[in-house]
């Protein structure tokens, strides 16, 4: 949650221009204007996050991001995948390859791990993503970073907001909120209860008895005030979830349009129950002629979690802190910038594995505890070079410890504990001229990606310990691109970018174990693509936006079993993708057409089974604070999938006996009600 004066750079109040000049964004670690960005970034804050959306799936608040895809499974047990560029493509669940905070709390744990269950989507205020490498910034991560941030408090001394969401498949979401400023004290708290029963049968049950449930309920609150003479910040979020997992279809099924959960996840009794906490904590503030910024967090995560082959029963501890220091400077072509710190983060999860027994814990088949410490250190500049021209640099060294303590042995069960090391040097470089109206841009960059503990822990052999054969993600990207303002309120944004891997990580399946997912290195892969967005205002009162991304992801050296895949497609990415959407506002009213087209998505290395393309269009009107007496009230409404397609939401790459598709819901529908009661 972003309190008090730290967000009064974010320029939030301009949620609806399309002027790009007075927005400044904080993904750099300092504060930078987004028109002398030199590399791909976007904004999104204000209306387009909260009006008219259910506050339940983060694609809400990704819409119209260009390069940011969003495969929203409908399944909490599993999340919703998110990807830049086609990095992130390979997650089973939560995130991988993007680096994600929310409220400045990382969520993306050391060995890049992030799940996103307590993001509170109904209370956000702005999101910013960073298109591209951000491991010289950031660390273990290759396609980009996602900055959440949640609404700013009410500037007076309270208010208290209250809002219900209904809707089709026993979508229900209620959530409470209040914040204010006393004086020196900026706060905001929310809780949120979510259900959600899905359209997904049970196969096994003749009745309409859905397989796909969940509830989940997010707490969170934060505080801000002066101290020092910077500002101290303190974050608290919470979660509870229990969510069915319906799993993913084979073509047969899919084609004869079933939306029955997989029979043998329900056998199972395949399911997720989450139970987190996390804090955080931050200071900014002047130190002696620089600028200081110390933060710390911490998170406890307790996971039971049946799947097909297993049931898993995992207690995570993670924390990290950062310290940082900047100085800036005069020159005769602007102001300099450096930046300068460290960064130490841990990891320790306690894992068990059983035989799946019903969806009940069996015989125990693996006891590790499991370790990971990261360390950083990192530096970055940016100088007025000459004239109109800026130069922006960064380096970060990183290094990571992953060590298995295998609990678990036996004269038939060696003894699997052992350690991994894994090193990294990220820099990158870019450059921004400003041509007035319109910026040009270019940089490249290195990408570092480690693998997940848990991606290092599956290993089709099941023995304990680590793989030792799975290798980090390694690779360059340079990208040039133009932004600016055309005059007649349009703005555009266009980028270009190549990336080169080597030793990518692919998820794939064995029959002993469906279901469970393994990873393997690829020998070297290429994406290459660009983007377009656009945004006009055709009236006073009526507004277009266009997005659109292309990317053509390809194996350049890729073999397995004798089986040769160079030049095909990397599964689970669309090469192109259009987002578009029509808005008018009258007053307090509003409407907004939205419509999105995806293409074709293989879902295997040998590109033999194919997701086709679809189109979907959304319907949403309503009303934005209407004043009735001391009340303001926000009535909503909106259709979903409004031509009824039938298309597959999620892929799910290399999956055992073609089960690759995930189905998504027909035509639906909700409606809402926020209340708002200001205390001045």
């Amino acid at each position: 949650m972003v309190l008090g004066s730290g967000t009064a750079h974010a320029q939030t109040e301009a949620e609806d221009t399309v002027e790009l000049a007075p927005i400044v964004v904080t993904v750099l670690r300092s504060p930078v204007r987004l028109d002398r960005l030199p590399f791909s970034a976007s904004v999104l804050a204000g209306s387009v996050l909260s009006e008219g959306n259910t506050g339940l799936f983060i694609e809400e608040a990704l819409h119209s991001l260009p390069g940011v895809r969003v495969q929203n499974r409908y399944n909490p047990a599993m999340g919703e995948r998110i990807s830049i560029r086609g990095f992130g493509a390979r997650a089973q669940f939560g995130v991988r390859g993007i680096k994600i905070l929310v409220d400045g709390i990382p969520a993306t744990l050391p060995d890049g791990q992030t799940t996103l269950d307590h993001l509170d989507i109904g209370s956000l205020g702005r999101v910013e993503a960073l298109r591209g490498p951000a491991a010289a910034l950031y660390g273990n991560g290759a396609g980009g970073v996602i900055l959440f941030e949640s609404a700013t408090p009410y500037a007076g001394p309270y208010s208290q907001q209250a809002s219900v969401v209904a809707g089709s498949d026993g979508l229900l979401r209620l959530q409470a909120t209040g914040s204010g400023t006393a004086d020196n004290l900026a706060f905001r708290a929310s809780i949120a209860q979510h259900q959600f029963d899905g359209y997904r049968n049970n196969p096994l049950d003749m009745g309409d008895d859905p397989y796909s449930r969940a509830t989940r309920t997010t707490v969170n609150a934060g505080v801000a005030s002066s101290v020092g003479g910077g500002l101290l910040r303190v974050q608290l979020s919470g979660l509870d979830l229990d969510a069915l997992n319906a799993g993913s279809l084979p073509a047969a099924l899919f084609d004869e349009g079933s939306n029955e959960a997989w029979g043998f996840n329900v056998r199972r009794g395949t399911r997720k129950y989450v139970r987190q906490g996390q804090a955080g904590v931050s200071w900014q503030g002047p130190m002696g002629g620089l600028e200081g910024t110390f933060s710390a967090y911490g998170v406890r995560r307790e996971l039971d979690n049946p799947i097909p082959s297993a049931v898993i029963d995992l207690d995570r501890n993670g924390g990290g802190v950062r310290a940082a220091l900047a100085r800036e400077w005069e020159t005769a072509s602007g102001v300099g910038r450096v930046d300068f710190g460290m960064e130490g983060e841990v990891m320790s999860d306690a894992r068990l594995n059983f035989r799946n027994d019903g969806g009940e814990s069996g015989a125990l088949t693996l006891d590790q505890q499991e370790r990971v410490r990261a360390a950083a250190l990192f530096g970055q500049f940016r100088l007025p070079v000459a004239g109109r021209l800026d130069a922006v640099g960064a380096v970060r060294f990183d290094h990571f410890n992953f060590r298995a303590d295998d609990n678990f042995t036996a004269a038939d069960n060696p003894d699997d504990s052992g350690t991994r090391g894994m090193s990294g040097l990220s820099p990158s470089l870019g450059f921004h001229l400003d041509l007035g109206r319109h910026g040009l841009f270019a940089s490249v960059a290195r990408s570092f990606e480690t693998p997940t503990t848990t991606e290092l822990a599956n290993q089709p052999n099941r023995a304990g310990g680590f793989n030792p054969d799975l290798e980090p993600q390694r690779g360059w990207t340079v990208e040039g691109g133009l932004r600016g303002d055309l005059g007649g309120g349009v703005a555009y944004d266009l980028a270009a970018f190549s990336s080169n891997l080597t030793n990518q990580l692919v998820p794939f399946e064995v029959p002993s174990a469906p279901s469970r997912r393994f990873y393997r290195n690829v020998g070297r892969s290429r994406l290459r693509g660009f983007e377009a967005s656009a945004r006009t205002a055709l009236s006073s009162s009526l507004s277009v936006r266009l997005t659109y991304g292309y990317v053509d992801a390809r194996f350049t050296e890729f073999s397995v079993g004798g089986d040769d895949f160079a030049d095909n497609r990397i599964p689970g990415i669309a090469p192109h993708r259009l987002e578009a959407g029509l808005r008018a506002h009258r007053g307090p009213w509003f409407g907004e057409l939205r419509l999105e087209a995806r293409d074709d998505v293989p879902a295997n290395d040998a590109n033999d089974a194919i997701a086709d393309s679809f189109t979907l269009v959304d319907l949403r009107f309503g009303a934005s604070e209407i004043a009735a007496g001391t009340l303001r009230l926000s009535p909503f409404v909106g259709i979903t999938n409004l031509t009824n397609v039938r298309y597959a939401t999620s892929v799910v790459v290399n999956a055992f006996g073609g089960r690759y598709f995930e189905p998504g819901p027909d035509r639906g529908g909700y409606l809402g009600l926020s209340l708002a009661v200001d205390r001045r």
